[in-house]
Parts: structure tokens; sequence; C-alpha cells
């Protein structure tokens, strides 16, 4: 019985007997190196000595390195409180730091353990930000509740302007490692991160952004949870426009954005700066229903009738969102929806004898709209507009064009 190797692109046969030792004889030398090193690093005395060895055993980037580097790492986390001297101190944290760093690198899962007790022990924030990254390198998901818990208590900000270097340090690693790890439980605070106190030069929050698309598939379910329960109009504008970043299935894109669009009309402004923050909610919230229509969604047509009579009342709502709106309902189809545009232009044309409208942009989308829809409860009015002598003859014209396509 033989075995193959390949030697300079030629075949070779060996007898398989001896490609057994060979291999044995390379495993039995890994050990002795890795036994060497090891009791290299035992047997140092001063740290300068220790972080020689380290960096030799660092350079080599040798995942059978991986025991020698977890041991010493252990060793200085148990000596670390007893470290005396700051010259000292930074000579250890600097050690430490040489080490999760390459942890990190070949992904040392059996590492996470000391890695997270790194983490926990160190204040600096350089060492505690590249343990905090090699644990998401090394896919240590059982510290996922953890990390994200360390970074909803930074969202906060309770340091105020206090240590806010060091935090950004450490919020940036905590972002990078939960996107890393694909933490559900992470999604929320790196949200908030995205949003949060984090200055523009430290990219915390432009990676929260990022990591916001990748973390979770379907991150509908938490951010319905952010758009129903928090109060600031900011995030439920954010909420919506996470999800229309992510990968979440279009049904449920359309669920959370009739939502948004329920939210934009459930409060009253106390001045113009939430006016215009709710004016940008429903907005947004309209062009994803434009995306990913609902038709069967009861609650969302009674929105858009409520949104057609108060503009019918009130005036509530400005131009541009009275076109979104008819472009909106466009996409839509159905009776129902037919109705509620009848009804509004029904509202023009009892009105057109007295004077011009207040906006023909609204009645030529409004127009376009049944046309759109198509379903033949529109013709009435629309063959109002087409006959009638008070009606621009542009506006006729789009009448005319819709009732085409409702009797195609």
């Amino acid at each position: 019985m033989t075995g193959f190797i390949h030697i300079n692109g030629l075949l070779k046969k060996i007898p398989l007997c001896l490609v057994v030792l060979f291999m044995c004889a390379q495993t039995a030398a890994a050990d002795e190196i890795t036994a060497v090193w090891a009791r290299l690093y035992e047997r140092a005395r001063t740290l300068p000595q220790k972080q020689q060895i380290m960096m030799n055993i660092v350079e080599q980037h040798n995942r059978d390195m991986i025991p020698v580097m977890t041991d010493a790492l252990d060793q200085e986390i148990r000596s670390f409180r007893n470290t005396s001297g700051i010259t000292q101190k930074r000579m250890q944290i600097d050690l430490m730091t040489v080490i999760v760093r390459e942890l990190g690198r070949l992904k040392a899962a059996e590492s996470d353990a000391v890695l997270m007790e790194t983490v926990r022990i160190t204040k600096d924030p350089i060492l505690k930000g590249e343990a905090v990254l090699s644990l998401g390198k090394t896919g240590a998901r059982q510290y996922s509740d953890q990390l994200a818990l360390m970074l909803r208590n930074l969202n906060f900000n309770m340091d105020g302007i206090q240590n806010q270097r060091e935090n950004e340090i450490e919020a940036y690693a905590l972002v990078r490692a939960l996107e890393l790890l694909r933490s559900e439980s992470g999604f929320e605070p790196v949200f908030f991160a995205s949003l949060g106190w984090y200055s523009t030069q430290s990219g915390v929050k432009e990676r929260a952004r990022r990591a916001l698309v990748v973390m979770v598939d379907d991150p509908s379910e938490q951010l319905s949870s952010i758009l129903l329960n928090n109060i600031n109009y900011e995030y439920k504008l954010a909420a919506l426009e996470a999800e229309e970043k992510s990968t979440a299935p279009e049904d449920r894109k359309a669920e959370l954005a009739a939502s948004g669009l329920d939210e934009g009309l459930k409060y009253s402004p106390k001045n113009l700066a939430e006016k215009g923050q709710l004016k940008t909610l429903r907005l947004y919230a309209m062009e994803m229903m434009k995306k990913y229509p609902e038709p069967d969604d009861p609650g969302l047509l009674q929105n858009m009738r409520r949104m057609v009579a108060l503009y019918q009342g009130d005036r509530v709502f400005q131009e541009d969102e009275m076109i979104t709106l008819m472009e909106t309902m466009g996409t839509f189809k159905g009776e129902d929806t037919a109705r509620i545009l009848s009804d509004f232009l029904e509202y023009y044309n009892l009105r057109r004898d007295a004077g011009p409208p207040d906006s023909y942009r609204i009645v030529k989308s409004l127009i376009q709209a049944l046309g759109t829809v198509g379903h033949r409860a529109g013709l009435e009015e629309l063959t109002m507009v087409s006959i009638s002598d008070s009606w621009e003859a542009s506006v006729k014209r789009e009448a005319s064009a819709a009732i085409e396509k409702i009797n195609r």
C-alpha cells in the first residue's frame, strides 16, 4: 500500500509508513519548538526580556504558539494588579496588547476566556479595545450580551467630557466586535451608538451605521421596538432608515413603513423643529411604502384617508406631502384605494367653479394615481374633469389619460 505526495509538480511514490513517520516528526518538532518558547518566556525575569521573547513569538504568526501566548497573557493578568510603578505598568500593558492583538489575528477561540478577563481587568483603552476586537475576531458569541451591555453603558455618556477619548476608543472596538459576531443582542446598542454623542473624528457613528446593515439579516423586530417605544422623532426616522438599508424581507419593510406613517400622524408637534421632524418621518415612510406596497392593510388605508381629510379640512400637510401621498396610493390596487382618491377628486370638482384649486400639482398627482390604481370606481369623477368647462386643458388631458388606462 502506498501514499502519494507532490514534489516540484511530480508524483512520487513513497511508502505510507514513511509519510506517517514524517508527519509525526513534524508534529513532534512543532511541539518541541512551542515548548522551547514557553520555557524561554517562563525564564524571563524582566518585562523587557518578556517583550523581546514575545515579539519573536508574534512575528511567526503561528497557530502552534497560541497556547504559549494564552498562558503568557494569563500570567500577566494574574500579576497585573500587583505591578507597581507607572513605567512597569505601561510596559506590561504594551506586552499584553501585543499578545491580544495576535490572538485575534490568529482567531484563537481557545483564548476567549483569557481575552474576556483582559477586558475586565484593564482600564487602558487601547488594551481593552484590542481585547474586545479580538473577541470579535475569534467569534466569541458567548460574550455578546456582556459586550452589548458595555456599549449600552457607553452610549449613556455618564462620564460627560471626562474620559471622552478613552470611551470613544472602547466604543469603536465594541461596535466592530458586535458587528463581527453578528450579535442580535448587540443590534440595539449599535443602533444608538450610530446616533450617539461620539465625535465625528472617532468614527464610532459611521462604523455603527455600516455595522447595522450586516449585523442581523432581519432586524425588523428590534427596529419596530425602537420606532414604537422612543419618543425621539429622530430615532423613529433612523429606525426606518436602518430597516430600508437592511436585508429584511420586503413585507417586513412594508409593515415597518406603515408603522412609521402611523407614528408620524400620532403626535402633535410642539414647535417648528418637531413639525419638520414629523414631516420628514411621514415622507420617508411613504417613500418606503411606494417601494413596498401593502394593500391588504386596512389600518394603512385608514391613515391615508385621514391625511386626505385633514388636508381638506385644515390644510394640515404641505404640498410635497400630499403629492407623495398621491404617488404612494397610486402603487396600491383595489376599490378601497380608488374610492378614497375618487372622493378627494370630487372635493376638487365641487369647488372648481368657485376658483382655482390650492395646488394644480396635487390635482394632477391625484388624477395620475387614479389611473395607476386602475379601478372603475374612479371613472365618474375623472369623466367630470374631462368634460368640465372649468378645468384647464392640461388637467383635462391628465384625466383623459387616466380614463384610458382604466379602460384598457
